[in-house]
């Protein structure tokens, strides 16, 4: 006997769960929904693709209407930061709202590109 021959089919399609935990299957490409300005992750990318061109992006701007220069080195590192792995959502969540404003971005571009990691665990950890 089949599964399909006990069980009526669309009844366990949801199992009256109907969305529950929804709101924790945000990929990086939902990063930047719900700010002022492009997301910090979309702009650093655009200075990442640019770098080599012959008018590349070298800065970023913030939800509070600043702009701050940043090299492809801190993009690179504050994206790796961005889309780490095991990284539970809320504390992502928190982070990237907090670099899409000048006064938290600076604490990371501030400091020497390999130090970023450091004030990351200081601040979040």
């Amino acid at each position: 006997m089949k599964m399909k021959d006990i069980v009526k089919e669309g009844t366990l399609d949801d199992l009256g769960l109907s969305g529950h935990g929804a709101e924790l299957d945000n990929d990086e490409k939902d990063i930047g929904k719900g700010f002022e300005k492009t997301s910090i992750f979309d702009q650093l990318g655009a200075v990442l693709d640019t770098r080599t061109g012959d008018a590349p992006i070298t800065s970023v701007k913030t939800d509070d209407g600043k702009e701050l220069n940043v090299t492809a080195r801190q993009a690179v590192n504050l994206r790796r930061l961005l889309t780490a792995e095991g990284m539970k959502p809320q504390l992502k969540l928190q982070f990237t709202k907090d670099i899409q404003m000048s006064n938290s971005l600076h604490d990371f571009l501030d400091v020497h590109p390999d130090k970023m990691a450091q004030v990351f665990m200081k601040k979040y950890m």
